[in-house]
C-alpha cells in the first residue's frame, strides 16, 4: 500500500486525522502496537515495527533503514 492509498481510504471514510494505528500481522493474537517506524530511502519503504522486540531485525541492524520514529529511542 502507498501513502496516497491510504490517505484516500481515511479521506473516503472520513477517518480523524488523530486515529491510532495498529498492526496484525497474522502471527499475533491480536492487533499490536505500531510504535517504531522504519524508512529505506533507496527503496522507499516504510515498516511499521513493534519497537524494542527482537523481531524488528534487520531493521535496528541496518544502515539502509532508518529510524525516523520510536517511542523507546533505541539508537
Amino acid at each position: 500500500m502507498t501513502f496516497d492509498i491510504l490517505q484516500k481510504i481515511i479521506k473516503e471514510n472520513n477517518i480523524p486525522s488523530n486515529v491510532h494505528l495498529t498492526s496484525d500481522s497474522g502471527w499475533e493474537c491480536d492487533a499490536t502496537e505500531m510504535d517504531g517506524v522504519y524508512y529505506n530511502e533507496a527503496e522507499n519503504e516504510i515498516v511499521f515495527t513493534q519497537e524494542g522486540n527482537e523481531y524488528d531485525h534487520p531493521y535496528h541492524d541496518s544502515n539502509e533503514w532508518k529510524n525516523i520514529y520510536s517511542t523507546e529511542k533505541i539508537r
